[in-house]
């Protein structure tokens, strides 16, 4: 039961935001469709009789006038046509077949819808009315927050799949990047502090950085392979729509051709692909985050844990010479709490993020202890001799 609850969640947050965008899509088409059809007839009308009237002084002035009235009436007429045709080409009328296509059909819409509650906004064509701007700002409001948190949940589950799949696989990553040089070796003696060295080296935050960037470019290849096979694009370009819409820049310089009924397909699978592919960017960008964080605070923590211990084991030091002087056995475990002091500088130490620190101590000052030991045992031996 937990299981199907939790499966149900997901499902209903993910059919919540369709359904949202769905009727969202509707309404907007409703209120700008209309406008933008009376908007098109109107040019493709207007081209048309331009065009008419530019062919008409084209052939009949030229058998009535003299050549300089001629040229100034044509001049006129063409100067009129083509300012028609920029007008027309610019609401979306072909010049050539004199047909035009709608921003506002309702796949067209629906990538609209997309764009607002993903923040991408291409900008490439954007709503006219009072009454569509009125129901974006409230669509975005609404919409937004509830578009985030789909791509959170997203996020979550692929970062969960990411951290499983890196648990089950870093060792031989690690045997890998050793191999090549991508990280040093790892130390037998500090195995037992590996997370630790880990987590501070700078070498495994680059070896991590530079996985996340692999795992991520390879997303945005797969995109714009797909992307090569339904548009006349060029694979760079079309890893650099990519790009631009993962990081959500959205220049709106390239969009999909989703228009058309036969398009149904291609606008799932370009609204499917959007949304992973933000869920993932994010993600990624957030693990890289946290690894340097997390970094930096283990090695601010062990820094000054260092900082402690080197005041103890002098301060240890300067007591146990008073107590071998008055021959008195403090009962305390000096060796232990040396031992803890070395191994840490050793971490810090192993870790490129430490070089530079505590490099003037030197760690076999430390084995004053173990030293006195083996005289202690030395001179025991001997009297029993």
């Amino acid at each position: 039961m937990k299981s199907l609850k939790l499966v149900m969640s997901h499902a209903s947050l993910y059919l919540g935001v369709i359904l949202y965008t769905a009727v969202g899509a509707k309404v907007f088409q409703w209120l700008e469709l209309p406008q933008e059809t009376e908007r098109l007839t109107t040019f493709q009308a207007l081209l048309l009789t331009k065009r008419h009237v530019f062919l008409h002084t084209l052939y009949n002035s030229s058998l009535q006038l003299s050549p300089t009235e001629y040229y100034t009436q044509v001049d006129a007429a063409l100067a009129e046509y083509e300012e028609v045709c920029s007008e027309a080409a610019g609401a979306g009328v072909d010049l050539v077949t004199k047909e035009y296509t709608f921003n506002w059909d309702y796949i067209q819409s629906c990538f609209f819808s997309l764009t607002v509650l993903t923040t991408i906004g291409y900008g490439n064509f954007a709503a006219e009315t009072f009454g569509g701007r009125l129901f974006c700002l409230f669509f975005g409001i609404v919409g937004i927050p509830l578009m985030l948190s789909v791509l959170a949940d997203i996020g979550g589950l692929m970062a969960g799949l990411i951290q499983v799949t890196w648990g089950n696989n870093k060792d031989k990553l690690k045997l890998l990047a050793e191999k090549f040089h991508i990280i040093n070796p790892r130390d037998e003696k500090l195995i037992e502090g590996e997370d630790t060295v880990q987590a501070i080296s700078l070498e495994y935050s680059l070896m991590m950085l530079f996985g996340a960037i692999a795992s991520l470019v390879l997303f945005l290849g797969f995109g714009a392979f797909l992307f090569t096979i339904w548009e006349d694009w060029s694979f760079f370009d079309a890893f650099y729509f990519c790009f631009v819409t993962m990081t959500t820049i959205g220049f709106g310089d390239m969009t999909p051709s989703i228009s058309g009924a036969d398009k149904s397909l291609y606008m799932v699978v370009v609204t499917v692909y959007i949304l992973v592919g933000l869920a993932f960017t994010s993600t990624i960008i957030e693990l890289v985050r946290r690894q340097y964080a997390e970094s930096w605070k283990r090695m601010q923590e062990l820094r000054a844990q260092i900082q402690a211990q080197l005041k103890l084991a002098d301060t240890l030091k300067r007591i146990s010479e008073t107590a071998e002087k008055n021959n008195v056995d403090l009962g305390v475990n000096i060796a232990g709490d040396l031992e803890d002091l070395k191994k840490n500088l050793d971490l810090y130490k192993a870790s490129t993020k430490g070089t530079g620190e505590f490099d003037d101590i030197d760690v076999k000052q430390l084995d004053w202890v173990e030293d006195n030991r083996k005289v202690k045992a030395f001179f025991i031996y001997e009297s029993s001799l």
